[in-house]
């Protein structure tokens, strides 16, 4: 049993040598702590230039337009360039014209979406009322490969050209095409284009009539329905001409003396004196409040909320004031009032601003809930997006973005949706750590790679669903995307391919799949790479060399490594002091190989090179660890704990220091002696008081308690092992603590019987939890069945033994994956289920089972054999010869 036990401490050694030192991560590049593309912040941007263009808001458009332009190099040329014609919109809607202009001419240069462009110029000779330039533009332009608000624009020019040329009717058909089309897209959008379509018509009715004409058939028609068009149109020459405050005059009187059933003016008035007057003044806050409240004609109304809005977003003042109140009077009205959608989605766009997130998801969610069908869904799930994304609630912004996608496909571009659909789950998963964060990063990663990506984008993608798959430990899925030649070749650059390579082989080296690791960067053709990534796969191949068991190959990549260092010191770019690190890691590694294959001489000249070449560096100080176990394997144990003692005397903050301390416990453990297990236990101790911090004070606590045992301490050990148990209940390797626990109180159980259950319920959890070890969970199932025999309790050991027999035999996957010592406790267990029905007079029953050691191929098929030939010839076990 203390065999045995010494076996299982060295599985949790093994697992300790290589947690602390022998990973020696060097950074030669760090890839993997900011991988997330630049464009997650260049999307949000986008996105709310998007929504403001659409809410009218031109300036704050504009501005997030150039923003990104300015800081995201790596978008795309579509991206750039929907980008570009978001800031020209903008610009044309502040009245920017010679900017917009400016702007049109360097999108032309780079030959980006010429039907687009030449829409935008014609708009531009619209502004200029440039007739001729207009149509020249237009003939050029497909309106096919337009969108929708685009073709509202089309429709609104082809309106003005027809108003031109004198067609009225054909101008009205085509203004309400545009508004229809404007609508399709936003309520703002037809807002606006409703509002240009009504100036147009007013222009065109007034240019051939002079102020006095226009004045004096005003007068002669006071009161009518014909008097009142005269009047608008009177305002609006008087304003043209600079007399604004005759203009309004003529407006407030006009309104004074509109009867009721004439309210369709009465918003049309509205709406001049909140042109006149302009929506910065208290008239014009005025009549854009009263038209947007109880105006009649939704259109206009809508006009009227647009600029209030659009002056109000970021003013603290009395305008900001004035949209506060006008948007909350809107959405409390009874009846609903028709502008209610759009007054939420404008309450949550100037909560985002503001940073209000939470009241922001109050009012989106309610227009969903309330209006599933507004024009403004697609607006509001990509505001909650937005908020969310702020908020780092990470997978909520992805379920928003994948509503966004399904419902809109169409409006979107679908790879740059499923990228940052990718983004916002890989960085849900750096938040938590959740596997299933970086499952569905990866899904929707590889949605993305299926589509048209430019290769800088796609080369991106690729590495981060190499990356994705990794942390979601779905290892093989990595290789899987790795080995895919043709994916590769269409999807990724070759550093890509490279950092997502030494990503891959670092994980299966930390996983201990050192020789199918070692395998895969040996067959790789390095010597075309750059220098660094040279430098970091030669540094790797010779860890994995050693790692592997190719100790003679260690010394091969050792010296192609030393070869790219000095090309690499020529450089004044690379750090001395991380030249240093490599070089002495690499020469610690050689040195153990060389002690590993018997070129004992130079490997301790190698490490005495180490510490006077390096000294102080963390390779020279391991290299003390690494010489004593070379010793201690040796039997030369006095000279194995003077290095150890040497490296924590003179090097007590090394990270090796506690290393060492469990090392020489381990060395004083081999002494056998009681004294110097007494010895190991003060040296374990020395960890938990001076090295707190350090994971080795759980197994130096778990090394305590069995020392103790071997000294037949048996209540000190299971203090220690429940001490350990309460303590450390989320360790991953709390199962050590729980079966050695379990043998404790077994051991005692003959003293004091109120033992026994608590250790046989802690080996029935060990058999019961999947993340246990199955070679662990078979020891406990054997250990409950001998437990309950030596109580003498011979039906409930058989239905233990039962029970594990039937855990593992009945299923075949499992049988081939039990290790050694796996199938060395069920080999036990089946031949103690075996003589029990020997023991019972059931022959037929315990040759069975006896059969079922050899079937299965475990240890001790010999015993078993004569045991079932004695049984088969009747002859009593204890006759035999």
């Amino acid at each position: 049993v203390a065999l045995r036990r010494l076996a299982a401490t060295g599985a949790v050694f093994c697992s300790l040598n290589f947690a602390m030192g022998q990973e020696d991560p060097i950074p030669l590049v760090d890839v993997e702590t900011n991988i997330l593309a630049k464009r997650n912040d260049e999307f949000w941007k986008s996105a709310s230039a998007r929504r403001a263009l659409e809410s009218g808001l031109y300036e704050v458009a504009e501005a997030y337009a150039r923003e990104s332009l300015e800081s995201a190099d790596t978008l795309d040329p579509e991206v750039r360039a929907g980008l570009h014609l978001l800031q020209i919109d903008a610009l044309l809607g502040r009245g920017l014209y010679g900017e917009a202009g400016a702007a049109i001419d360097g999108m032309e240069s780079n030959g980006f979406r010429s039907d687009s462009i030449s829409l935008r110029k014609a708009v531009l000779a619209l502004v200029e009322e440039n007739e001729e330039d207009a149509s020249l533009q237009l003939e050029s332009v497909r309106d096919s490969n337009l969108d929708s608000s685009e073709r509202a624009w089309l429709a609104l020019v082809h309106g003005w050209l027809d108003l031109e040329s004198g067609d009225a009717i054909s101008a009205d058909i085509e203004f309400d095409s545009a508004r229809g089309l404007a609508y399709q897209q936003s309520p703002a959008l037809a807002g606006q284009i409703a509002f240009l379509a009504y100036r147009y018509q007013l222009n065109s009715e007034i240019a051939e009539l002079s102020i006095e004409d226009l004045r004096q058939d005003y007068d002669s028609n006071r009161g009518s329905q014909t008097g009142f068009r005269y009047g608008q149109m009177l305002a609006v020459a008087l304003h043209e001409l600079g007399r604004t405050g005759e203009a309004i005059d003529v407006v407030n009187a006009a309104m004074q003396e509109l009867p009721e059933v004439y309210s369709n003016f009465k918003d049309q008035f509205l709406l001049l004196k909140l042109l006149l007057s302009g929506v910065e003044s208290n008239e014009g806050q005025v009549a854009a409040r009263t038209l947007a409240i109880d105006g009649s004609d939704v259109s206009l109304q809508r006009i009227g909320l647009q600029h209030i809005f659009s002056v109000g977003l970021g003013d603290d003042g009395p305008v900001g004031q004035v949209l506060v109140d006008t948007l909350d009077e809107i959405i409390s009205r009874t009846p609903v009032h028709p502008l209610a959608a759009e007054a939420l989605y404008y309450r949550g766009v100037r909560n985002f601003q503001e940073g209000d997130y939470p009241r922001v998801e109050d009012d989106a969610e309610r227009l969903l809930d309330e209006f599933p069908n507004s024009a403004y869904r697609k607006g509001v799930l990509t505001l909650l997006a937005s908020s969310s994304w702020r908020r780092t609630l990470y997978r909520t912004a992805a379920s928003y973005l994948s509503q966004v996608r399904s419902e809109f496909l169409e409006d979107q571009k679908g790879e740059t949706l499923s990228i940052l659909i990718a983004d916002c789950y890989f960085r849900a998963g750096l938040r938590a750590g959740d596997a299933e964060d970086y499952a569905n990063a990866a899904e929707a990663y590889s949605v993305a790679l299926d589509g048209s990506l430019d290769r800088e984008s796609s080369s991106e993608v690729f590495f981060k669903l190499v990356l994705s798959y990794l942390n979601a430990k779905e290892i093989d899925k990595a290789k899987a995307v790795l080995d895919d030649l043709d994916l590769v070749l269409k999807s990724s650059t070759p550093l890509m391919v490279w950092q997502a390579e030494w990503l891959l082989i670092k994980q299966m080296r930390g996983r201990r799949e050192w020789k199918e690791a070692y395998d895969r960067i040996d067959s790789f053709e390095l010597e075309g790479l750059n220098l660094s990534l040279q430098m970091r796969l030669f540094w790797l191949g010779s860890k994995l060399a050693f790692e592997s068991g190719r100790y003679s190959d260690t010394k091969v990549w050792a010296e192609r490594l030393a070869l790219v260092l000095e090309e690499v010191g020529n450089s004044e770019s690379v750090d001395a002091e991380f030249l240093s690190q490599v070089k002495s890691n690499v020469e610690l590694t050689l040195a153990e190989s060389l002690l590993a294959v018997g070129e004992t001489q130079e490997g301790l000249d190698t490490l005495a090179r180490v510490r006077e070449e390096y000294a102080g560096s963390e390779s020279a100080e391991r290299s003390y660890i690494v010489e004593a176990r070379y010793l201690s394997d040796q039997d030369t144990v006095v000279e194995a704990l003077q290095l150890l003692n040497f490296l924590v005397d003179n090097y007590p903050k090394s990270k090796y220091a506690p290393l060492a301390l469990y090392e020489s416990a381990l060395n004083a453990e081999k002494r056998g002696q009681g004294e110097y297990l007494t010895q190991a236990i003060e040296r374990l101790q020395r960890i938990v008081n001076d090295y707190p911090e350090s994971e080795l004070v759980y197994f130096a606590r778990l090394k305590q308690g069995d020392l103790l045992r071997k000294l037949n301490q048996f209540g000190q050990a299971e203090a220690v092992y429940e001490s350990l148990e309460n303590t450390h209940r989320d360790h991953p390797e709390l199962y050590w603590v729980q079966i050695s626990l379990a043998d404790t109180l077994i051991a005692q159980a003959s003293e004091d019987p109120s033992k026994f259950q608590g250790g046989i319920s802690r080996l029935e959890r060990l058999m019961d939890v999947p993340n246990v070890p199955m070679e662990l969970r078979v020891e406990a199932g054997y250990k409950r069945g001998n437990a309950w025999k030596n109580q003498g309790d011979l039906l409930k050991a058989k239905a233990a033994y039962w029970d594990l027999y039937d855990l593992l035999v009945a299923d075949e996957l499992r049988m081939q994956n039990l290790k050694r010592s796996g199938r060395y406790w069920l080999s036990r267990a089946i031949f103690e289920l075996a003589e029990i029905f020997e023991d019972e007079a059931e022959l037929d029953k315990a040759i069975e089972f006896y059969e079922e050691i050899e079937n299965l191929g475990l240890r001790g098929i010999d015993a078993a054999r004569v045991r079932i030939e004695q049984l088969q010839r009747s002859v009593p076990v204890a006759s035999a010869p």
